[in-house]
């Protein structure tokens, strides 16, 4: 079980997933990215990739984000992030059961905030990126979050921010357009 780290269900437990697949990120990593995010959250639509128990997107909604996309190719995770929008009475939110890039190269909605934390085996932060960049699925002045056990090679001129956490193995990026 992990917790909520801030805003209206901050302390709240979310379900994880009973599978070694799904790592969920730590509270004092979320909690981290959340303060470097600041009120770019508020009334943000928000897409959860690779989502896992959904902690991004929770964490999102808790404080004051408009909606949620859940995007896992895992039944486990689903089933926990099912279970988590019933705990927490949660309604502006959808879960697409699929790949995370597939469910990229087929989407026309953009978002404000894209949270993307693959597992760290997975190297598809190149094709994610262009995939984003290709169908324009950010919003102006939208943010892109990625988590990563290694530093990432970043087009820095493909955005207006690039800034970089290190939190033990995690990498974070936080790339705004």
């Amino acid at each position: 079980m992990i917790r909520i780290t801030g805003g209206k269900n901050r302390s709240r437990l979310l379900e994880t997933p009973n599978t070694i697949l799904t790592k969920p990120t730590m509270d004092k990593v979320r909690a981290a990215v959340f303060s470097a995010l600041g009120d770019s959250v508020l009334n943000a639509d928000v897409l959860d990739l690779f989502a896992g128990s959904g902690s991004y997107g929770f964490e999102s909604l808790s404080r004051g984000a408009k909606s949620v996309t859940f995007v896992d190719k895992s039944r486990e995770a689903l089933e926990a992030i099912k279970k988590n929008i019933i705990n927490l009475r949660e309604e502006n939110t959808c879960i697409f059961f699929g790949d995370s890039l597939a469910f990229l190269r087929e989407n026309e909605r953009k978002f404000s905030i894209i949270f993307a934390d693959p597992p760290y085996k997975l190297d598809v932060y190149e094709d994610l990126l262009n995939i984003i960049k290709e169908k324009d699925t950010l919003t102006d002045k939208g943010v892109i979050v990625l988590e990563s056990e290694h530093e990432l090679n970043i087009n820095e001129n493909d955005f207006s921010s690039v800034r970089f956490y290190k939190y033990g193995i995690a990498k974070i990026y936080i790339l705004r357009k």
